[in-house]
């Protein structure tokens, strides 16, 4: 893994704690993302058990991902920017359909 990617990786854990959305994160979900954060783990992404934790505790997502890949953008096109901001920061580089064919 490139260091590049590990700081990506460590940027993404911190916004996604940072956020309103950490609050929901359970206890396991938040001590990979410490580890992730502080660099005690390394790697390239965040898994995407973060990803689907992250995604899950924005309401109407269940719905989205069970839907069609139209009805999933058409969810996240009418998210808040305060509720995009850590989704988008947790997945770098990824499309909406890349995260839509690795969650669905």
């Amino acid at each position: 893994m490139s260091v590049t990617q590990q700081v990506d990786a460590q940027q993404a854990a911190r916004t996604l704690l940072a956020s309103p959305l950490a609050v929901n994160l359970s206890a396991v979900e938040r001590t990979e993302l410490n580890a992730i954060a502080s660099g005690e783990r390394a790697e390239a992404r965040i898994s995407w058990s973060a990803i689907r934790a992250a995604f899950s505790r924005v309401a109407g997502f269940a719905r989205a991902i069970a839907g069609t890949y139209t009805k999933f953008k058409e969810w996240y096109d009418a998210l808040s920017w305060w509720q995009k901001a850590p989704l988008r920061a947790i997945t770098p580089g990824l499309t909406l359909l890349d995260i839509y064919n690795a969650l669905h």
